[in-house]
């Protein structure tokens, strides 16, 4: 029987044929569930970005509205506060040079005896001397206290545009003593807070956006000192770009974490403390503003965050000159 006809060999023919056929659909499907596989990866990770972004957006514009609305409604009465308190001291001002002549009447005696006896026992009683001294400081610390809250009231407006999507020309030294003047009130007396804002030239940028990039940064600084610590910031210009650090003496982040902590919902707080998007939130926002935000920490010495904003001319930006002048620092 010759070998053509040898149905053996036709059988094993047939059958390496087949094996064949069937490792390169094998290969061929195991290539497209790869491929889709990828593009699944690709879509997942475009889904994480676009959920962080709406985040992102609802959370400024909430913040935006909220800061809005209570800068809206503490500066119609608070405007009436300040204004009483200068014409209380006013009014003061007039009682104490009243009361100083009527003392002068009482001591060259031009006054009859009854009253004079009547003015000094009240005086007594009621211990003028005491007051005539304490009511100027009185009033003059009040009124430091309301300037402080509109003070407070304006940084919260200028926080809180409305008009987000614009990018002016603005110097980041005022934003970062903005955001401070707002959370001041969260460092206690152990938490040193040291400034190096050197001289910077304007940076084109949403001023609403890159503020609240300097609070959440600098909040989790205060949040990472148990104890007593220090928080430094400092800004300077380096080539064409400016740069803005913010430093703590706190617990640090484990190396082995580092990698996911711009990740969405990422968070080394215990449940209920944290949503795990500020950092997020902060990634987002520099990158859209064409910068870099780096980290470096060392566990149980401190953590670093350093950003990177490309110096732009307004021209270059905005077609034209800005109406936004920068503020030297």
């Amino acid at each position: 029987m010759s070998e053509e006809n040898n149905p053996f060999k036709t059988a094993y023919q047939r059958e390496k044929h087949a094996r064949r056929e069937a490792e390169q659909l094998l290969e061929d499907k195991s290539r497209e569930l790869y491929l889709k596989n990828r593009e699944l990866e690709a879509s997942y990770e475009q889904l994480k970005a676009q959920q962080a972004l709406m985040l992102k957006n609802e959370k400024m514009a909430t913040l935006g509205t909220l800061s809005a609305g209570m800068a809206h409604e503490v500066n119609n009465p608070l405007a009436f506060v300040v204004s009483n308190i200068k014409t209380l001291q006013e009014y003061i001002a007039a009682y104490l040079r009243l009361q100083k002549l009527i003392y002068k009447w009482v001591d060259e005696k031009k006054l009859p005896a009854p009253h004079i006896k009547v003015l000094q026992e009240l005086a007594e009683r009621e211990d003028f001397e005491y007051l005539i001294e304490d009511i100027p400081s009185l009033l003059n610390e009040t009124a430091d206290g309301a300037n402080r809250v509109k003070e407070i009231v304006t940084n919260l407006r200028s926080f809180s545009r409305t008009q987000q999507s614009d990018r002016v020309e603005t110097d980041l030294t005022e934003g970062i003593r903005s955001t401070l003047k707002l959370i001041n009130s969260r460092f206690g007396e152990n938490i040193q807070l040291k400034l190096d804002l050197q001289p910077i030239p304007a940076v084109i940028c949403n001023s609403n956006e890159i503020n609240q990039v300097f609070m959440n940064l600098i909040i989790n600084a205060e949040q990472a000192i148990d104890g007593a610590g220090m928080i430094a910031i400092k800004c300077f210009a380096e080539k064409d770009q400016v740069v803005v650090t913010i430093s703590d003496t706190g617990a640090g982040i484990p190396e082995e974490i580092q990698k996911d902590i711009f990740t969405p919902f990422f968070t080394t707080k215990p449940p209920g403390k944290g949503t795990g998007m500020g950092l997020a939130v902060v990634h987002g926002i520099i990158e859209e503003h064409g910068g870099t935000i780096s980290l470096k920490s060392v566990p149980g010495k401190g953590t670093r965050f350093e950003i990177r904003l490309p110096q732009e001319s307004a021209a270059a930006t905005t077609g034209g000159s800005s109406s936004a002048s920068a503020v030297s620092a």
